[in-house]
């Protein structure tokens, strides 16, 4: 999705959903309601109230209201299994109110603002097994609980309609970026699956995560993006991609992984990732970001890796 642009006039029309919002679930009003410029496609608001503090975020896009109910079953099926995430209070969607979603306000930090970085990347590790322990059925956004038995599509129904992985695969090809046998190598790995999956919270870096002061989590937040997919390979995928090489050896050793399982597992990790790239090289081709596409072929290269030849 597109992300929504800030204009005042936005902010002050969201800004009074909001206050009608929560005069209607609350029968009160609030005593302040502040909005929030860190919401990517939502209108986010911080809300004092008699009854407490919380956030309401509201969607311009009428379809969101499905995420919502995806990431509010998730967050509090996640809650069930010991990981900490807000509360959700309730989410929906009336003729005068795009979505909303209202949760209680998490006190504490985002992660990447506490300098105990090594311990709660740690934590990180701990909560992303627990989480990747929680049994699916299919694969993709919008998936099924095992409990459920309600089977969705397979694997490589998956990864041709919904990963699109034969575009992807395209793209990466661009400019010479990866050579046909590289492309081959990439595409045999992430076909040869024959697993089980699991929920994938699929966006869980430091951004994500709220901690107190003395750098233990509070709450793992934004469960939108997450996915029933292959775990933990997909899950370390993207938790590792911008940590240091310490802060990955930490969330893996939190995770509870062994080293020959990491080696087992390497393939596939490095395959996902480098797949991941393609929305980002697809934006580069598009907007003739000529500097931007070299310095993804410069990392895509293995230049910048320090640690093998």
């Amino acid at each position: 999705m597109d992300e929504k642009e800030d204009q005042p006039s936005d902010i002050r029309h969201y800004r009074n959903i909001a206050k009608r919002i929560v005069q209607q679930y609350f029968g009160k009003p609030a005593s302040r309601i502040v909005y929030k410029s860190s919401g990517r496609t939502n209108f986010v608001f911080a809300v004092n109230h008699v009854e407490g503090q919380f956030v309401v975020r509201i969607s311009p896009n009428a379809d969101r209201i499905n995420a919502f109910q995806k990431e509010l079953r998730t967050s509090q099926k996640a809650r069930e299994a010991g990981v900490p995430t807000p509360e959700v209070l309730a989410v929906g969607s009336d003729p005068d109110s795009e979505p909303y979603m209202i949760t209680r306000r998490v006190t504490g930090i985002e992660a990447s603002q506490n300098p105990k970085r090594l311990n709660i990347v740690h934590q990180m590790g701990e909560y992303a097994a627990v989480i990747n322990s929680i049994t699916t059925n299919g694969f993709g956004t919008d998936f099924a609980w095992a409990e459920t038995g309600n089977q969705n599509g397979g694997w490589d129904s998956y990864l041709q309609n919904e990963f699109d992985l034969e575009k992807r695969i395209q793209i990466l090809s661009t400019d010479g970026i990866f050579s046909g046998a590289q492309l081959k190598e990439v595409e045999r790995i992430v076909t040869d699956v024959k697993t089980k999956p699991s929920l994938n919270h699929s966006d869980l870096r430091l951004k994500n995560v709220i901690v107190d002061e003395g750098g233990d989590i509070a709450a793992i937040i934004d469960w939108e993006d997450c996915i029933s997919t292959i775990a933990p390979e997909w899950e370390i995928s993207i938790a590792l991609h911008d940590l240091t090489i310490d802060e990955k050896q930490a969330f893996i050793d939190g995770y509870g992984l062994s080293v020959q399982q990491v080696e087992e597992m390497a393939p596939l990790i490095k395959a996902f990732n480098l797949l991941n790239y393609s929305a980002t090289i697809e934006s580069a081709i598009r907007t003739g970001d000529q500097k931007s596409l070299d310095q993804i072929k410069l990392r895509l290269a293995g230049s910048l890796d320090l640690y093998c030849l």
